[in-house]
């Protein structure tokens, strides 16, 4: 027979079980760090670290289900101002009249800074010149630009951009050139496949991307145009020129680097925080390392040097 206090106990433990397997619905508003519903928009230039993430997150806690949605920039911000979405990635964080928007809705989103990636500029294979100056970037991108090529030909490249809604579009207007619109010899593709192909095909021709696109040198994309484009090294100065990398994002040399951000509007205990933990945390950190971005946290390598003289 049962005592009646170890009664008491066995039905509260009872409750309290049955009460924790109901306490979280597993949905888009009721989850947790681990378990639960979320929509993530995110830029195109960074679907396939972002797609890669979230596999491995969902792979390590089966219970999360991470919705992915591809968009324009301006699209992106939107559907977190407008709760379409708990959480945002994107290569920048608000900007003023952006923040002046949330804060009307009483909205202060919070964020964690992932890697470093940057507006990579490629051309093809045989195109004769392999580096251009910021300010001959931003005669392309504003006017026209004439130069002569490695074998003294005189030359006038056309720009051609991945979106024209992209990060990297908003990135060169707003920060690069400081316009509303870009010059008569720019132009953009539908979408970064397109850009590619028409890169690959046409000398003469420089594309805009984000380098994320073709960082994982292992990966099939970047095996597939490595023998038909190359990238331009750009230069602060008409003395040193640069090509994007980690070396480069993490010396600060490559002019046009970038940091991705995770923007999200949820509280600390959802599965919006947990995703953003987890990409922020070791586990993230090193896959975006491995695709070849930079990521902003390393793991210390701590080398202990002994001055012993050795045994003879």
């Amino acid at each position: 027979m049962i005592k009646p206090f170890k009664y008491c106990l066995l039905l509260t433990v009872n409750c309290l079980l049955i009460s924790c397997d109901n306490y979280f619905k597993n949905d888009y508003k009721d989850n947790s760090p681990t378990s639960g519903k979320l929509k993530v928009y995110y830029s195109e230039g960074l679907q396939f670290h972002i797609k890669n993430q979230s596999a491995t997150f969902s792979s390590q806690y089966h219970n999360a289900n991470v919705e992915l949605f591809q968009a324009c920039e301006n699209d992106i911000v939107d559907a977190l101002l407008n709760d379409s979405c708990k959480a945002i990635v994107m290569s920048r964080l608000l900007g003023e009249n952006e923040k002046k928007a949330f804060e009307q809705k009483k909205l202060f989103p919070m964020y964690s800074a992932l890697a470093k990636s940057g507006v990579a500029l490629i051309t093809s294979s045989e195109t004769k010149i392999g580096h251009l100056s910021i300010e001959q970037v931003k005669q392309l991108l504003n006017a026209e630009l004439s130069l002569k090529d490695s074998l003294g030909n005189l030359i006038s490249p056309v720009a051609v951009l991945d979106n024209k809604c992209s990060s990297v579009a908003y990135y060169l207007l707003d920060s690069i050139i400081s316009a509303k619109k870009f010059g008569p010899k720019c132009f953009a593709a539908n979408n970064t496949a397109e850009l590619l192909d028409k890169i690959a095909a046409n000398p003469n021709q420089i594309g805009f991307l984000d380098f994320a696109w073709l960082s994982d040198r292992d990966d099939e994309l970047f095996k597939k145009y490595s023998s038909k484009i190359k990238f331009l090294a750009v230069g602060k100065t008409d003395t040193a020129y640069f090509e994007p990398n980690q070396s480069s994002f993490r010396t600060g040399e490559y002019p046009f680097t970038r940091t991705i951000y995770l923007l999200r509007r949820s509280d600390e205990f959802s599965l919006a925080k947990g995703f953003e933990a987890f990409m922020a945390g070791p586990k993230g950190q090193l896959t975006f390392l491995k695709q070849g971005l930079l990521p902003v946290r390393q793991a210390e390598r701590i080398i202990e040097v002994k001055m012993e003289p050795m045994a003879q």
